[in-house]
C-alpha cells in the first residue's frame, strides 16, 4: 500500500469496538486502527518495540504515552521516540539504522486505564 492510501485508511479509524492483545505484554491491547497499521505497513515490529518499553519504569510511570516514529526515506533509518504528550523532553529515544516503514512520520497514543495499556492511532482516542 503505498503511504498517501495508508494515510487516508488510517484517518478512517476513530474509535474501536475490538482490541487485540499483545502476545508478549498481555497488558498491552492494540486498537482496530493499531492493527490495520500493522498489518497494512509490516509494522508489527513497532508494536513489539513499544510494547518492549513498557518495563522500564521511567516509560511505566506514564500514563498517557506519546509514541512517534520519523523516517527518513532516503536514508531508509528513522528515530522511535516517547513523550509524555505535554514536554517536549523525549524520555525514549531509539535509533533505527534500517527502515522500510512507508510513512516519514506515525504517532500513536499509548494509553494507561489502570487495567490495561491501549495502544491507539490519535484518531481513535
Amino acid at each position: 500500500m503505498d503511504p498517501t492510501e495508508l494515510q487516508a485508511q488510517l484517518a478512517l479509524f476513530t474509535g474501536s469496538e475490538t482490541f487485540a492483545r499483545h502476545i508478549l505484554v498481555p497488558r498491552v491491547v492494540m486498537t482496530e486502527g493499531v492493527m490495520f497499521l500493522a498489518k497494512a505497513a509490516a509494522a508489527f515490529w513497532l508494536i513489539d518495540a513499544i510494547a518492549s518499553y513498557q518495563c522500564d519504569k521511567r516509560v511505566l510511570a506514564e500514563a498517557f504515552q506519546v509514541w512517534r516514529l520519523k523516517v527518513d526515506p532516503a536514508a531508509r533509518n528513522g528515530v522511535l521516540t516517547m513523550t509524555d504528550g505535554n514536554s517536549p523532553e523525549q524520555i525514549v529515544t531509539q535509533s533505527l539504522d534500517y527502515t522500510d516503514f512507508p510513512l516519514e512520520v506515525i504517532t500513536l497514543w499509548l494509553v494507561d486505564d489502570n487495567r490495561h495499556q491501549v495502544l491507539m492511532l490519535p484518531s481513535e482516542y
